[in-house]
């Protein structure tokens, strides 16, 4: 996802004040706040056509969670809550948990330096975590290779690291300057690999899903193809107003900056699970959202944190890629998380601050202090 997205993203639904909480809300207001939002989606997403899944959660409990549109537009099965759907660059917060497991059990270190692993003049003085918040100062290499890459072959993480390996590839000086960068999150899994001594799909899956309860997501990696559980298939409208299936991309054999499988069900358990620290210990948790003040990003109060924009108030993320448009957030100060995948990357962005809005309001409104 290009930084400058994530940027205007996150000032459109920059945090407000702290809420004040006046009453519980009861079910007919949290009917009619349906009602509100099911108006909104079902105007924007025509269902026979692919759409969006959409939570919203409060304090540990789903307030909606739901699906709008089609997951497959040949079977005419819709989208709902059980829907598993590609995450594009949401799979980030991911991958930093999976290398925060590693360092949860003493394995690794933030501050280890990649050369360590790969020694590869590219990865001289350049840090695990310096990938991580896109510090790293090395070029993107999914930027230079996705242009001219060869569509008859599946790409994967090793041609990421080979192309890395021919010669110095950074920009700038490690820890200076913020880059968004996909290709240092696509050499995060080989570090994965590398000290765990399993398949990065693999470690993932016990490692971080398996504790936070989600039990059908997966990291999906098209040079070993899985079945993936009630999969919305991602799509594209073309000239001729024809939805067409993107998922056979050749980049979608690469893992680590993309290619995690997820449900709203799915995400409201592992939202939870952040929530109450049961992933790792609370010192390792208490990473997740650290603020990298060393180096600024473009947004006043704005930095990276490990696969989440944060500032004071909230953490953001969002996703693109052919046919998918994904975003997440979750406020820092009070319980309120919101979460919209969608299986088609055409709708406008700013359905989300005005359900964004709308929720945070439902919540001021409806919870006592």
């Amino acid at each position: 996802m290009n930084k400058l997205v994530l940027i205007f993203i996150l000032a459109l639904v920059s945090c407000k004040s702290p809420v004040d909480k006046k009453s519980v809300s009861n079910a007919t207001e949290l009917e009619q706040f349906e009602v509100t939002i099911d108006s909104i989606l079902n105007d924007a997403f025509d269902a026979n056509e692919p759409g969006v899944a959409l939570l919203i959660s409060y304090d540990g409990k789903m307030l909606i969670g739901k699906g709008f549109g089609l997951r497959n537009i040949e079977t005419k099965e819709p989208i709902t809550a059980s829907t598993n759907m590609e995450m594009a660059s949401v799979s980030k917060q991911f991958t930093a948990l999976a290398i925060l497991s590693l360092v949860d059990k003493g394995k690794l270190s933030l501050n280890d330096e990649v050369y360590k692993f790969f020694p590869y003049e590219t990865f001289k003085d350049v840090t695990v975590k310096q990938l991580i918040n896109h510090t790293s100062g090395i070029e993107d290499a999914e930027d230079v290779l996705i242009k001219d890459w060869d569509s008859t072959k599946v790409a994967t993480n090793a041609d990421i690291l080979k192309w890395y390996s021919k010669k110095n590839r950074k920009n700038n000086n490690a820890g200076q300057v913020f880059q968004y960068n996909n290709g240092a999150y696509e050499i995060l899994p080989l570090i994965v690999e590398k000290v765990s001594g399993e398949k990065y799909e693999d470690y993932i899956k016990e490692n971080v899903f398996g504790k936070a309860g989600m039990k059908r997501t997966i990291a999906f990696n098209l040079n070993s193809p899985v079945a993936i559980d009630e999969r919305a298939f991602y799509y594209t409208k073309d000239s001729l107003a024809t939805w067409n299936k993107m998922d056979g991309h050749p980049f979608t054999g690469i893992l680590g900056a993309g290619g995690i499988y997820t449900s709203v069900d799915d995400y409201f358990k592992y939202d939870n699970a952040l929530r109450n620290n049961a992933i790792f210990t609370k010192e390792t948790h208490n990473l997740i959202f650290e603020k990298n003040d060393s180096v600024k990003t473009d947004f006043p109060g704005e930095s990276y944190a490990m696969g989440w924009n944060v500032n004071d108030s909230i953490a953001i993320h969002t996703g693109g890629w052919f046919g998918v448009k994904t975003i997440t957030k979750r406020y820092l100060k009070i319980p309120l998380t919101i979460a919209v995948f969608g299986n088609r990357d055409d709708y406008s962005r700013a359905l989300f601050p005005k359900i964004d809005s709308l929720s945070f309001q439902f919540v001021k409104d409806n919870y006592p202090e």
